[in-house]
């Protein structure tokens, strides 16, 4: 084997060839390309389309400890914006479980009585499973204690066990 064949063998041809040679689907290589720096060359110098990259640059990357460093900044970001929406979660379903428990309480129904009820127990329970894995600041964290505490009261004198 010359040496340029040598060096073709070394270059992978598009995102597919990329992405099977780290063991990755196409988007999640494109998203490391975007948001991690992924060494990846365009032909023409052209933003979009054809792409091609050697595996000694893909291997540097993999083993290279700033994209360790950038991998974790990003981790610790998502992890912060997930946190968020999960609190923000728990504040409106302890809300919506208080609407539930309200209705129940005003139904003449019964049987609208119990599945209200249920529904809203079921949400007491999702927020209690919930909460562990949250983070909440001072006021989100009083807020939810006083929804928490308000929906324990109605489920209880609702019948339901809390």
């Amino acid at each position: 084997m010359n040496q340029q064949e040598t060096a073709r063998l070394e270059i992978l041809s598009g995102w597919k060839e990329i992405a099977n040679y780290l063991g990755k689907g196409v988007r999640t290589v494109q998203r490391y390309e975007r948001d991690l720096g992924l060494p990846v060359h365009r032909l023409a110098g052209k933003p979009a389309g054809y792409v091609i990259a050697t595996k000694s640059e893909l291997d540097e990357w993999v083993t290279s400890p700033r994209m360790h460093i950038g991998l974790s900044a990003k981790r610790r970001a998502l992890e912060s914006r997930t946190n968020k929406l999960r609190a923000h979660f728990l504040l409106i379903d302890s809300e919506i479980a208080l609407t539930f428990a309200t209705i129940a309480s005003g139904a003449s129904n019964q049987e609208k009585r119990r599945r209200t009820a249920q529904t809203a127990r079921t949400a007491y329970d999702t927020i209690m499973r919930l909460r562990k894995h949250t983070n909440l600041d001072e006021a989100e964290r009083k807020k939810l204690d006083d929804n928490v505490q308000r929906l324990k009261s109605e489920l209880q004198r609702l019948g339901q066990k809390v």
